[in-house]
């Protein structure tokens, strides 16, 4: 009984560390997109992207809307904007990637650019396009489109580093899972 709790506990271990380190990726993200240059890949969305096709939906669904928060903050853009649309698509990448797809780099460079894309089209549309500004389109291929190709580039970096912790994580708690209904079924049977 004593290893049992012991086992659980390990596995509660390593699922705070998964997501302590996924905080502080999404910290380092923020962190990013509020220094430097005004055209830069938006890395809050390849992260909240990576680790939502490696967690359930209720956790992906956190983790759009804390990325999305992040980001709104960032960009200074309309509270919940990006978050709303982050929660949405977090939730159908974790369907995806649950029912659908395998853990593969292109995959995840075509969901981030479809995504990025969508985002960048929102931003356009609701920002600038709507309001006809003049040379509104200079915006879009100065600025907008620049940004979303530098995003799915920068999600190889975050797919490696994401599917790594979570892989490390993960074979740990199914190792400790595996002891420990090994050790209750041998419990029940003596």
């Amino acid at each position: 009984m004593y290893s049992n709790k012991l086992q659980k506990s390990n596995y509660l271990f390593l699922q705070t560390v998964q997501w302590i380190l996924f905080a502080v990726i999404m910290a380092l993200g923020y962190l990013f997109e509020t220094s430097g240059s005004y055209i830069k890949p938006l890395v809050l969305i390849p992260v909240a992207l990576c680790i939502a096709s490696h967690t359930g939906e209720l956790q992906a669904m956190a983790v759009g809307a804390v990325c999305g928060l992040l980001l709104d903050l960032a960009c200074g853009k309309l509270l919940g904007f990006d978050a709303f649309f982050l929660v949405i698509v977090c939730v159908v990448i974790s369907l995806l990637y649950r029912y659908f797809l395998r853990q593969k780099l292109i995959n995840m460079l075509f969901l981030t650019a479809v995504c990025t894309l969508a985002q960048g089209c929102l931003n356009y549309v609701l920002y600038y396009a709507l309001w006809n500004y003049e040379d509104v389109f200079l915006i879009w291929q100065k600025i907008i489109f620049p940004s979303c190709l530098m995003t799915v580039a920068s999600s190889v970096i975050f797919y490696f580093l994401i599917k790594k912790i979570a892989e490390k994580c993960q074979n740990r708690r199914i190792n400790q899972l595996e002891k420990t209904i090994l050790s209750d079924w041998q419990d029940s049977q003596n």
